[in-house]
């Protein structure tokens, strides 16, 4: 019940921003209560944003640590939908803020040229949720290399065919996740190659825990040290950054990144990490993209 209503309220605020931009659009005199709203969604959303769009493809590896078979190996297709914002921020060094919904879908025969490890198993997962991807880099010449970190919360959904060789204690986890759509954070570490003004190349690598169920307290507990660490280094790497515009997107990329790995890497045993909590199900997968900005 909570997750979903985080879910709509950011949706919410996503869509209500391009609602009021249009109506702003149409009658430029409007003020009183919607005067105020559209101040709380410039608050949330400052500066420009473009409209973005950005297919993926990749490979993924689920795994589970109490899991005595081999999980297979899933080819990935995703698609991205959302809002952009690429300025400068401290002399050569450029800023990138997006957020965005997206849907993705897996399978070991998307691509039945990619030799895949088959595992003990076969999988097909469709997953949705909604990101934020937060970076730093440069402009050189007339490309802009930007070092990122990304979050997401969404929804999984694992479908399996169970072969007779797996073990009771291998179906069992298996139909923890079975049958409906399971809640899931992940983080992803990449960079972003801009190129031809609009167009852009991604590559990156993702870890995500599924979770078989969620207990709402010791989850948000886990998530507000994880937030605090990401805040944390955010602070710190733009001192870094305005003092060392050279060294500044390195060291964001590599503290934001290295806090979130380490944090997914607890979770991987206790999906509540630190606090004592079931073993999810992890998925680690290599992204390649291409985005357009409009």
């Amino acid at each position: 019940m909570y997750t979903n209503l985080i879910f709509l309220t950011v949706i919410t605020l996503t869509f209500t921003r391009v609602l009021f931009a249009n109506d702003a659009a149409k009658d430029e005199d409007k003020s009183g209560e919607e005067g105020k709203v559209e101040e709380v969604i410039d608050w949330a959303w400052p500066g420009i944003f473009y409209p973005f769009i950005e297919a993926t493809m990749g490979i993924s590896q689920l795994s589970q640590e109490k899991f005595e078979g081999q999980m297979p190996e899933e080819s990935l297709v995703e698609l991205k939908l959302g809002y952009s914002q690429l300025k400068e921020y401290e002399k050569t060094v450029w800023e990138l803020d997006e957020r965005f919904i997206y849907g993705s879908y897996m399978a070991d025969d998307i691509f039945t040229s990619m030799n895949l490890d088959s595992g003990d198993f076969s999988a097909k997962l469709t997953r949705f949720g909604f990101g934020n991807r937060l970076g730093y880099g440069y402009r050189i010449k007339s490309f802009v290399l930007i070092l990122y970190q990304q979050s997401g919360i969404n929804w999984t959904e694992i479908r399996t065919d169970q072969y007779d060789s797996l073990s009771a204690n291998d179906i069992s986890i298996l139909e923890r996740y079975e049958g409906t759509y399971r809640f899931s954070n992940s983080t992803e570490g990449g960079i972003r190659l801009e190129f031809l003004k609009s167009l852009s190349f991604t590559a990156s690598y993702e870890v995500a825990v599924v979770y078989p169920r969620v207990v709402f307290w010791p989850w948000l507990g886990s998530n507000i040290i994880l937030s605090a660490g990401l805040g944390i280094v955010s602070s710190f790497t733009d001192d870094i950054i305005r003092s060392s515009p050279v060294a500044g997107p390195i060291f964001y990329f590599l503290l934001r990144n290295g806090i979130a790995f380490a944090y997914y890497k607890g979770v991987s045993n206790k999906m509540n990490w630190p606090f004592n909590s079931e073993t999810p199900m992890m998925i680690d997968t290599f992204k390649f993209g291409l985005s357009y900005t409009f």
